[in-house]
């Protein structure tokens, strides 16, 4: 478990790096589909990047502090680490109990997953219901449009267009050809990756930033 912890914790810190990089230097770009691009690969590379073993002659304070870090977090026995890999304070934290604070967190953690795991399932349960009682029919070969009679905002997921009978009656080809460009570009598996890393991830505000900048490009992309 302390394992998993570390590595979702330099996840965070990659993506946040990565997060705060773009919006410096790529984010007033106009090359939407440039944006995307870099946007994925970074919360891709995220993931792959703490995962990568590097070694160095000699250990800089930032890899020692990570060490000791991460040794505390996996709660490994403290009498088979080096004592130079040991700062002072680690030392002082072992001694007046180190893991109790790490209990904590990772209370805390697990109960903001278990938040969006029922969060998450409310919200297919409502689209099951949404969907079942929508009149479907095909509006392509591998598009299915459906339409519902509740006042609803219209929005596509994989390949499916969901739309209420006021607005198909009222501007039904705009929104049609805006939701089916979402579709034709995968949209939905962008926002699918972003939700995954927001779902591990719930606490790091730049998981929940990339995602709504994906979000933004998305409709840039649609509308032209």
């Amino acid at each position: 478990m302390g394992l998993f912890f570390v590595y979702i914790l330099k996840s965070s810190i990659c993506l946040a790096f990565f997060y705060l990089f773009y919006r410096l230097l790529l984010s007033k770009e106009t090359f939407h589909r440039f944006n995307r691009i870099a946007l994925m690969s970074l919360l891709l590379m995220s993931w792959v990047i703490p995962v990568v073993e590097f070694s160095v002659k000699q250990p800089s304070d930032m890899s020692q502090a990570m060490l000791t870090l991460e040794q505390i977090l996996m709660q490994v026995d403290w009498n088979d680490v080096p004592q130079d890999a040991m700062s002072e304070t680690a030392i002082i934290t072992q001694a007046d109990n180190p893991i109790s604070w790490v209990n904590i967190l990772l209370i805390i953690y697990f109960a903001g997953i278990l938040f969006f795991i029922i969060r998450n399932t409310y919200s297919v349960v409502r689209l099951g219901v949404l969907l079942k009682l929508s009149r479907k029919s095909k509006l392509s070969s591998n598009i299915t449009l459906c339409v519902h009679n509740k006042e609803i905002s219209p929005f596509s997921w994989m390949r499916m267009i969901v739309i209420s009978q006021q607005d198909l009656d009222e501007n039904g080809r705009e929104i049609l050809i805006h939701e089916t460009a979402h579709i034709r570009k995968y949209h939905s598996w962008d926002l699918l990756l972003a939700d995954i890393c927001v779902f591990f991830q719930w606490f790091n505000p730049a998981a929940w930033l990339l995602k709504q900048e994906l979000q933004t490009i998305h409709e840039y992309q649609a509308d032209d």
